[in-house]
């Protein structure tokens, strides 16, 4: 029997004096292939809150990253039992909410020594961030710029790059922000807001860039002869100029995008999500959660993480 029909959940709330807010909506019946999770906790990203923002539509359901235990098996037999732990990726974006019905390939069992807030920031941050560190090999003794280094993805490929064997360079924006860099681990922060600094210290063997605009320029001019370049998020100028002759004349120094929905399709986020709550229980990365609240405060957290009062990662609690 399925087990309820209504659930409170987090929603858009473009008219309201928070960009969302909590409210009763219908549960949606699972998939052969879902799992129904309960929710624990679940991590915030500011692309999910930009979109709750400038929606227009009242009650769309928001929310990526979860964290839970499996109420419900999925059907066809495939994925974690019942009272499993998990972490998931709701490519639905209906995981902010007390119920979440999430394909089974799309969650991994959380080992006993990682809390649920902690599997909760992994998803969207993490498993960019992993795939854009896994776009270089060779990576021990070579250089890597990461922009961006203290937003949610930036975080984690920074520690991915440094676990990997890179020398890394983190480029912030004000030099507030340096405590939070070196507590990363060893890396040298490039404090620039304009590109300024960044082509001194190349070049780059690899350049994780979510910015775009004269950062992801700098960048570019920064690269090895064999360097690889991968843009995953836009928060400055879409456009760039850009000179060709560097990418023709060694044949070996790329460019690409990063999507992680695209990624899903070709590798389980299962796996990846297995690889990162390893690194954790190894203590090899860190979930750097600055902000951790019951989620009858979302919309006050909401509205602090887009006006980027801290950095790193904001959990909430579903109680």
């Amino acid at each position: 029997m399925f087990p309820e029909t209504k659930i409170r959940a987090v929603v858009a709330s473009p008219r309201n004096t928070h960009v969302v807010s909590i409210r009763d909506i219908k549960l949606r019946r699972p998939f052969s292939n879902e799992a129904l999770v309960r929710v624990k906790a679940f991590s915030m990203n500011r692309v999910e809150l930009n979109r709750a923002k400038n929606t227009t539509e009242s009650k769309m359901q928001i929310g990526w990253d979860i964290a839970g235990v499996v109420e419900m098996a999925a059907v066809d037999g495939s994925g974690p039992g019942v009272g499993t732990r998990v972490v998931g990726f709701s490519t639905r974006m209906e995981g902010w909410a007390e119920l979440v019905s999430i394909p089974a390939k799309y969650l991994a069992p959380i080992p006993e020594n990682i809390t649920e807030a902690e599997a909760a920031t992994l998803p969207v941050a993490g498993l960019t961030a992993l795939h854009s560190i896994d776009a270089a090999s060779g990576l021990i003794g070579r250089k890597a710029l990461i922009t961006g280094a203290t937003g949610g993805v930036g975080m984690f490929a920074t520690q991915l790059a440094i676990v990997g064997g890179a020398t890394v360079f983190a480029q912030i924006r004000n030099k507030k922000q340096i405590p939070f860099i070196e507590s990363l681990g060893p890396c040298k922060p490039i404090l620039s807001t304009n590109g300024e600094g960044i082509e001194n210290w190349g070049p780059y063997r690899l350049v994780v860039d979510g910015i775009s605009g004269v950062i992801l320029e700098s960048g570019i001019r920064s690269l090895s002869p064999d360097g690889i370049c991968v843009c995953y998020g836009i928060t400055s100028a879409p456009t760039i100029s850009v000179d060709v002759r560097p990418f023709m004349f060694s044949g070996e120094a790329k460019m690409m995008g990063f999507y992680l929905y695209s990624q899903a399709e070709k590798s389980p986020p299962s796996e990846g999500l297995s690889r990162l709550l390893q690194l954790v229980s190894e203590q090899k990365i860190t979930c750097m959660i600055e902000k951790e609240a019951s989620w009858d405060d979302v919309g006050i957290i909401a509205e602090e993480l887009l006006n980027r009062t801290f950095n790193g990662k904001a959990v909430l609690h579903i109680e």
